[in-house]
């Protein structure tokens, strides 16, 4: 009775990783060129692995800081691509970020925006009503041929595009940072061929911070995080704690609330070229899965495009 009383029902259309504190620009515009580093790296994540059409998630950002004059700022590149069960969603955003120094903290206020565009596809000739065998099958109660949703799509591919934008703001010192943004702040609509079949992207918020502790050692930190998202229907919480060696081996344990422990690994293979790996294992009725994996990669490093230098002899003149 309560499923078959509500008209419109909404998914996640954010993706989902483990290694948020990784890219943090992904869920929050103003971490563009932040630390004043360009970076360029990308995230690919198989999700339950072993169930059929399961999530599969692919992230590739690029981020560069820059001046004008005594100002600093920030641009940056997000193409995303997500392929769960006959959907797709792809977008693609321009970011954009703006840097407050604040004397008084010792520390810089950022702010942030995303522009951009989403697509997402739907493949109606992916649509199974026989159970694989090319009849319905027999006492199926759910599956019509006339269904009217699926006779709504007059292509075997239908796909729509739609405009996107977020905000976000962010605090960062030299310890500490923590972050607030809003994604898909027009609730972005997706037509798919009726009113009647109207996907909504939802508004949603995203708190974010994380702190860095410096041991009696000082080739140890220790660094927790942690971020928490809501469309105020729904929400979801990660905590994190990453111990990190001589600033190139890291590792870590997360804890996402109802859903899995994370386990992370991460090594800088040369000096600005980070690796990571993490692994989920649920606790929820997803544990009947073989769990989830995410790699990432990323290279940073600070640009540098000095003047060459002109050197005048007079002799030579």
């Amino acid at each position: 009775m309560l499923s078959i009383s509500f008209v419109d029902v909404l998914a996640q259309k954010s993706p989902q990783f483990s290694q948020y504190m990784e890219y943090q620009s992904a869920i929050n515009p103003a971490a563009v060129g932040i630390d004043e580093l360009m970076s360029v790296g990308g995230v690919y994540r198989l999700q339950w692995v072993g169930f059929d059409d399961a999530p599969k998630n692919l992230f590739f950002s690029l981020n560069y800081p820059f001046r004008i004059g005594d100002t600093k700022h920030g641009v940056g590149l997000i193409f995303s691509s997500d392929d769960i069960g006959l959907f797709k969603n792809q977008s693609v955003l321009l970011q954009y970020s703006y840097k407050f120094s604040l004397p008084k903290t010792k520390g810089e206020l950022s702010l942030g925006l995303n522009v951009g565009f989403i697509n997402q596809k739907f493949d109606k000739d992916g649509v199974d009503l026989t159970g694989g065998d090319g009849e319905l099958m027999e006492g199926d109660e759910y599956h019509q041929s006339t269904d009217p949703f699926i006779e709504g799509f007059t292509a075997e591919e239908y796909s729509d595009v739609t405009f996107d934008a977020s905000f976000g703001c962010m605090y960062r010192s030299e310890n500490y940072y923590i972050g607030l943004s809003a994604l898909h702040l027009n609730a972005p609509k997706i037509d798919m061929g009726s009113e009647k079949y109207m996907m909504y992207v939802p508004r949603t918020y995203h708190l974010l911070g994380g702190y860095t502790f410096k041991t009696h050692n000082p080739e140890w930190t220790v660094t927790p995080s942690a971020q928490f998202k809501t469309d105020f229907s729904t929400w979801q919480a990660d905590v994190t704690g990453l111990l990190e060696y001589s600033k190139r081996i890291r590792g870590g344990i997360s804890y996402r609330f109802g859903d899995s422990f994370i386990f992370l690994f991460g090594i800088d293979i040369i000096q600005g070229l980070r690796l990571g790996y993490s692994y989920d294992l649920p606790t929820s009725k997803m544990i009947r899965s073989g769990g989830s994996h995410e790699v990432s990669l990323r290279y940073c490093f600070k640009p540098q495009f000095a003047k060459k230098n002109k050197y005048k002899s007079e002799r030579i003149l």
